[in-house]
């Protein structure tokens, strides 16, 4: 029996960086990647940016199709909306070189039936991309389920000519197999805790491997990817409803002025933080940035409570002047609102990086929380990963931005070092790298990344 199978999931809530991850590994000349598969659907996007600031994202199409030599499979997990595959395949078409992708039979069309039923029906926070209602009438074996027929190089294979296919790869011990991960642990609807702010399926190795039809005996190993710092989706919707969609355990709920402001200073940002700043809060200033800001980040940070700009806090203030920068395009800018400088690099104006993301299907600005190590020890114990690949480490601090090399010839603040000494400690599990920037290969080594091969 070869094992060669490695498995790359989101330890968190999603958004991990996964795809950064396994183009670092499908890209790497020192080994080899034979095949890659995922199942995943459309209701989340998985973006890779090459080393020239060229940006991919992928829904349905294994990100490992940045690799020439890999073959490439869509799993019966995974769901199609026509509509977005079609875009999805011409986007990236070019990086086939003249391979197919091999589509299982049981893969089933989204359809706008299925769109409208979870906009009726979901109340705890989605998509409404209609991955979960497909998933429901698919179990129910509905006889008006339609499925995929094949896209030009997209193909439809039978389940027998899929398992002879993908075991000519498990039994080759000249390459790895990977099973490109989605959502994440804690979007799980069994075991995460979460229910039912979660997606609409387990997120494992082991639901990875069944949905791929893959034993267990040619598991190598999962990498685990995490974030300093878990995000959730937006609790606004894209036409403007309030739908709650969750917390991240006793992780405190964050706010993307804590994020930027700590990155800029070297800290640790925690609830109440921004209290102890010396700001400048002038009331022209602050009516001015709210008639400029976006509705929608409007209602985001107050909800639907009445807004009372003569007693707005220091931490509204902070978030209404960056989501009105926001507003206008800019995502660096000077803060007119702190009155001590918070960059080590200037000494007389505090310049705010916004490091605010958003989601890569419904745009809308991520929520972003304070890690719950209780939750992320857990879902260590579930998956046993072999190391944990930490992304986003530059909002530790963002002096670490887009930086490459080894961790031991690398100045990193004490705090950072004892904050990765502490995971590794709370999780029994190694940390392997640390991601630095969206670009393929901005990252920090600080042990080998693969296992090998076992037969």
């Amino acid at each position: 029996m070869v094992k060669n199978v490695i498995s790359i999931i989101d330890g968190e809530a999603g958004s991990c960086g996964k795809a950064k991850v396994i183009g670092e590994i499908a890209t790497d000349k020192n080994i080899k990647v034979n095949a890659s598969i995922t199942n995943c659907m459309p209701n989340a996007g998985h973006t890779f940016v090459s080393n020239r600031g060229k940006k991919y994202v992928f829904r349905n199409i294994p990100v490992s199709i940045v690799c020439p030599s890999t073959e490439l499979f869509i799993g019966p997990g995974s769901a199609i909306d026509m509509d977005i595959f079609k875009e999805e395949y011409e986007n990236v078409k070019w990086l086939l070189k003249g391979r197919k992708i091999y589509v299982h039979e049981n893969v089933p069309l989204i359809s706008d039936k299925h769109k409208q039923f979870e906009k009726e029906h979901i109340k705890s926070g989605s998509t409404f991309k209609g991955c979960g209602a497909v998933s429901a009438h698919k179990l129910m074996r509905m006889d008006d389920l339609e499925f995929f027929r094949g896209y030009k190089n997209a193909i439809r294979v039978t389940t027998d000519e899929w398992i002879d296919r993908l075991q000519e790869h498990l039994n080759d011990p000249s390459g790895y197999v990977l099973l490109e991960g989605a959502q994440g642990c804690d979007l799980g609807i069994n075991h995460s805790g979460n229910r039912p702010y979660t997606t609409s399926r387990n997120v494992s190795t082991e639901q990875m491997a069944a949905d791929s039809g893959i034993s267990l005996h040619h598991i190598l190993g999962t990498i685990m990817v995490i974030r300093p710092f878990p995000i959730r989706i937006s609790n606004i919707t894209r036409d403007g409803r309030y739908i709650y969609t969750g917390g991240y355990g006793t992780g405190d709920e964050l706010c993307w002025s804590q994020i930027n402001i700590a990155a800029a200073t070297g800290s640790y940002p925690f609830k109440g933080d921004l209290d102890l700043l010396l700001t400048n809060i002038d009331r022209e200033y602050i009516e001015y940035l709210y008639q400029n800001t976006n509705p929608v980040y409007l209602r985001s940070l107050f909800k639907d409570r009445e807004v009372d700009l003569d007693n707005i806090t220091v931490q509204e203030a902070l978030e209404l002047e960056r989501l009105m920068h926001k507003s206008a395009g800019m995502r660096v800018y000077v803060s007119r609102i702190l009155e001590t400088p918070v960059n080590r690099n200037f000494f007389n104006q505090s310049v705010i990086s916004d490091l605010s993301e958003e989601t890569t299907v419904t745009k809308m600005e991520r929520r972003v929380f304070d890690l719950d190590i209780h939750k992320l020890r857990n879902n260590c114990r579930l998956i046993e990963p072999y190391c944990l690949y930490v992304n986003f480490f530059q909002h530790l601090d963002l002096e670490l931005k887009g930086m490459k090399g080894n961790y031991e010839d690398i100045y990193i603040l004490k705090y950072i070092r004892e904050y990765l000494s502490w995971l590794e400690s709370e999780t029994n599990v190694p940390i392997a790298m640390l991601g630095t920037g969206a670009r393929n290969g901005e990252r920090i080594k600080i042990k080998f990344l693969y296992r090998e091969i076992e037969k």
